[in-house]
């Protein structure tokens, strides 16, 4: 399902319930250098370009192939709460989204297509929850080992 272009400020891009009063996260260095800063019912992924529109496309199902086109691919854990209702957004933008409540493998791919951005969340329900990774990185990513699995509001 395409969700549409998001207006992108900041690097980032969200996912969250729609029930967080502080959605967004507080970024360090080390999670700027992985690329995502997590804690229960919010990630932010960082983009590729800091401004600029970003296509999105949300998948509600397992995902057996990555995009190719993909320069990013990030996995974390995700939970849904009881009220189904999630967000995708950006600083400036968001669109609601509905999923049954329960544990996900949220895969977040994304690159450049048609001199824009791209991204693709995929949303697998998984029985117990699963270890973030990096299963792609560009060279704007360092991770270091462990990930970070802690951020704070904004």
């Amino acid at each position: 399902m395409r969700v549409r272009a998001l207006a992108i400020s900041y690097n980032q891009v969200a996912v969250f319930l729609s029930t967080l009063k502080e959605p967004f996260n507080n970024w360090t260095d080390l999670h700027v250098k992985q690329g995502f800063a997590w804690r229960p019912g919010s990630v932010s992924f960082a983009t590729l370009e800091e401004v600029g529109l970003v296509d999105v496309e949300v998948v509600r199902q397992p995902v057996d192939t990555q995009s190719s086109d993909a320069e990013r691919i990030i996995v974390v854990p995700f939970e849904v709460d009881d009220s189904g209702r999630v967000e995708i957004a950006s600083i400036a933008d968001s669109e609601p989204i509905s999923l049954p409540p329960g544990n996900y493998r949220l895969t977040f791919e994304h690159g450049h297509k048609h001199g824009g951005m791209w991204c693709r969340f995929s949303f697998e329900p998984v029985p117990i929850i699963v270890p973030a990774e990096i299963v792609k990185a560009d060279a704007g990513l360092a991770p270091s080992k462990p990930l970070i699995m802690e951020a704070h509001p904004a």
